[in-house]
């Protein structure tokens, strides 16, 4: 096997591991404050078509050019998610709906919601937009491209969104670690009753948490549509939602280790995407279906092997009765 295709490979990784990390750092968000959401995937697709109209719109019909038509479509992906997952902290909040069923109705809903918008953003059509929508200019990593033996080519070409996902862990593990915020949005999810006691408003907290979560899912989302598919289709999150809930669960709700679990999965994802890493004489034989079903298979096998080892936040999925919950 060259080493061009293992190249293309983790070329191909870098970005599935943009939209799993992003997502998850969403779900981060959400469950260290306390409130499980298993509504990542319908975030996710909230944000591919509003994400995918909105750089179109901002290039295309603004004329605000390619850098500031894709970044005002990534953003207002982000808006219209975490719009969305207000929805999801109303009902778990302020209303103390179980937060799997509600997780439930945002991806069922999201369905439904995404094909609507489809039909008022893109002239009728209710299941894809035209192909070919705008996105940033392609970036080489300054001397991983020049690696020899074609290995450089899996850091050349990259969206700038793959840099930026990659640094993102570091604001994100400071906010969590260092910030006063950030304590108290743990220490929502720990024991939100001796929080209160300190006289901190849990659900505020908890509202902030579930709508970042948003802000992220729908970025990420927005990314898939605009940065990497190019246009808007219907199902195009492809279960990436789960899978990133998956890779937080077994981060054991640690950015940090986040990021390995992303990339993994990612890479999983982009082994059926590049055929000449199946390109062997036992795998040959395989039919595609089960090729393309390997970053299921290996979701499925991680979680089912340490989900028994780690610990989530200890009030995660817990109505809080407290003062003020509403």
């Amino acid at each position: 096997m060259p080493f061009t295709d293992i190249a293309f490979a983790v070329q191909i990784s870098f970005t599935y591991f943009t939209i799993i990390y992003l997502t998850g750092t969403g779900g981060l968000f959400s469950e260290r404050s306390g409130i499980v959401n298993i509504g990542l995937e319908g975030l996710m697709i909230i944000g591919t078509v509003t994400g995918a109209f909105g750089a179109r719109f901002f290039t295309d019909d603004l004329g605000l050019g390619l850098v500031w038509g894709p970044l005002l479509g990534l953003l207002f992906g982000a808006v219209c998610g975490a719009v969305f997952a207000g929805v999801h902290a109303v009902a778990t909040i302020s209303f103390r709906v179980d937060h799997i069923v509600s997780g439930v109705v945002i991806n069922i809903v999201a369905i439904g919601l995404a094909r609507f918008l489809s039909t008022a953003f893109f002239a009728g059509q209710s299941t894809q937009s035209d192909p070919g929508g705008p996105h940033f200019p392609r970036l080489d990593v300054l001397l991983l491209s020049d690696l020899p033996g074609g290995l450089g080519r899996a850091f050349s070409g990259l969206s700038p969104v793959v840099l930026i996902a990659a640094l993102t862990v570091f604001p994100v593990w400071f906010s969590l670690n260092r910030l006063r915020w950030g304590l108290r949005l743990r220490s929502c999810g720990e024991n939100p009753e001796a929080t209160r006691s300190l006289g901190v408003s849990v659900p505020r907290y908890r509202y902030q948490g579930v709508i970042l979560s948003g802000a992220f899912a729908g970025m990420s989302g927005a990314f898939l549509a605009a940065e990497v598919i190019g246009n808007w289709r219907e199902g195009q999150t492809l279960g990436l939602g789960f899978i990133s809930l998956a890779a937080l669960i077994l981060s054991n709700w640690n950015p940090v280790r986040l990021m390995f679990f992303a990339w993994l999965f990612g890479f999983t994802v982009a082994i059926p995407l590049r055929p000449g890493l199946t390109d062997f004489w036992a795998i040959r034989e395989v039919p595609p279906q089960f090729i393309r079903m390997i970053p299921y298979i290996v979701t499925i096998i991680a979680i089912a092997g340490f989900v028994g080892r780690v610990r989530p936040p200890a009030a995660a999925g817990k109505a809080y009765e407290g003062a003020g919950a509403t």
